[in-house]
């Protein structure tokens, strides 16, 4: 994914920061711009590698409870879905990269909706 200064969301500006920190799921440490938005019914956060600006890794909220996220790793092409249930986080590992379909999410929602009913 490229990078981008604008959530792809809501169309507003990213909060930055720039970090030197491991993504432990990703499996890489490095510096990165981490861009922030926290909008109406919405997080999301992206990691974008400062040499190559390329997005490795992002989280998004996928409810407004905010009580189930997707992390898409794009370096190593797969995904894990997280759900809190009564404040303990259980994950649900996804082989393959599924791609966000912005500003809507409604396929990507769909699709993980299958996933949480499945497991």
């Amino acid at each position: 994914m490229q990078d981008t200064p604008l959530c792809p969301i809501c169309g507003e500006k990213f909060r930055n920061i720039q970090v030197k920190r491991q993504l432990p799921y990703v499996g890489k440490t490095a510096e990165f711009i981490e861009r922030t938005c926290n909008g109406t019914n919405h997080t999301i956060q992206i990691f974008t590698d400062k040499k190559t600006l390329q997005v490795d890794m992002m989280f998004v909220s996928l409810n407004n409870k905010y009580s189930r996220y997707l992390e898409i790793d794009f370096l190593n092409r797969k995904c894990r879905i997280t759900c809190m249930k009564n404040s303990v986080s259980e994950y649900i590992n996804i082989p393959k990269l599924l791609e966000p379909d912005f500003p809507s999410l409604k396929k990507l929602k769909e699709r993980i909706t299958l996933y949480v009913v499945m497991s």
